[in-house]
């Protein structure tokens, strides 16, 4: 059985390195990165054997990298606040100057060329795969430039260097990119778990309240002079099984459970791809439904009684009733307990009354 629709799937979520933790996380990183190499480059200057063009501009250019990495490192650059597509442009832009760091200290005999290795593990990683193999190629032809400016790179042996190089390069990305998705899946596999409930597929409490929260939060901020909820309403409804524990004594829980996955699959197949069906109790279920406003509410719950009463041949089970009660943003309440006790009062109200009025 194929889970009822609602609001929340894991593609929706952000995960890993689109979350604003985690972009800050990467920027954090990424300053240890250059701070690293800034210390890297100006310590190797005075090892024996090293070649570099000019000691000015070579310290120079390692103060500018330190300060950039300082600023990142301690959260001075807002990274949390930066799209991914806003870093990996970033990214695109820096990588040139670990080219020129290249050609400062030497060219094709270069101290600096293995710090590359760093740079392509931190893009391949981190960056989504769309990113990740143009950074991994914008690598490695910054890595090969001393083949058109040093004359003396051949004689050097650096195009044997540089071919085993692009190889090493592009099994490595090939691995992390590979990596860094299964990694993903699971989270996304975990954060499905977390929010569904295991019995019926649809969300479970934690995830209501959640969407229910988030709707209310977006419809509470001042837009222009007036709410959001004036312009956007909102219904939560509330449905409980009647007289379901009968139905677990006479015929048994397992029984019992396949009415309530029938039940969460009848009443998610009326409801539209935005809204959120949830399973809050044992026999009791949610639905928040945006933009559904109170002339229009109504309707809806007498839909969902009357997919949930649908006599259920294929199973053999009992065929449930329900009783629904609903409640609308704004004018049952602004907030979460308000709505949600209007909503049930209404449901607890009807659960009294004769079948046919139930609605």
């Amino acid at each position: 059985m194929a889970p009822p629709p609602t609001s929340f799937t894991p593609a929706a979520m952000p995960a890993f390195a689109e979350a604003p933790d985690e972009r800050a996380r990467m920027g954090r990183i990424s300053g240890a990165l250059w701070i690293l190499a800034s210390f890297i480059t100006v310590a190797n200057c005075y090892l024996p054997g090293a070649q570099h063009v000019a000691m000015g501009w070579v310290f120079a250019l390692s103060a500018a990298i330190f300060l950039y990495g300082l600023a990142s490192a301690l959260g001075w650059l807002r990274w949390d606040r930066v799209s991914m597509k806003a870093l990996g442009i970033g990214m695109v832009i820096t990588i040139p100057v670990v080219g020129l760091g290249i050609f400062l200290t030497g060219g094709a005999m270069s101290f600096v060329q293995p710090m590359l290795i760093l740079t392509l593990l931190y893009a391949a990683f981190f960056f989504p795969t769309r990113w990740a193999w143009p950074l991994s190629i914008e690598l490695i032809f910054v890595a090969g430039t001393p083949l058109v400016y040093d004359g003396n790179a051949i004689e050097e042996a650096f195009l044997p260097t540089y071919i085993a190089l692009v190889a090493g390069f592009l099994a490595a990305t090939w691995v992390l990119v590979g990596l860094r998705q299964r990694l993903l899946e699971a989270e996304l596999h975990q954060r499905d778990i977390a929010h569904r409930d295991p019995l019926t597929g649809v969300a479970n409490r934690r995830q209501f309240d959640a969407v229910l929260q988030r709707e209310l939060a977006a419809r509470s901020s001042p837009a222009g002079g007036r709410r959001k909820g004036d312009e956007s309403p909102l219904a939560l409804l509330i449905l409980d099984l009647d007289d379901f524990k009968t139905i677990n004594d006479n015929h048994g829980h397992p029984v019992g459970d396949a009415i309530l996955r029938q039940v969460a699959e009848r009443a998610g197949s009326i409801l539209r791809a935005g809204d959120t069906l949830a399973r809050i109790g044992g026999d009791e279920f949610a639905i928040v439904a945006p933009g559904v406003h109170s002339d229009a509410v109504r309707n809806l719950a007498q839909s969902v009684c009357d997919a949930v009463s649908t006599h259920y041949s294929d199973a053999g089970t009992p065929s449930p009733s329900a009783s629904i009660g609903w409640a609308v943003f704004p004018e049952d309440g602004g907030d979460f307990e308000t709505l949600l006790h209007a909503a049930d009062e209404r449901m607890l109200n009807r659960k009294h009354l004769p079948e046919p009025a139930r609605v």
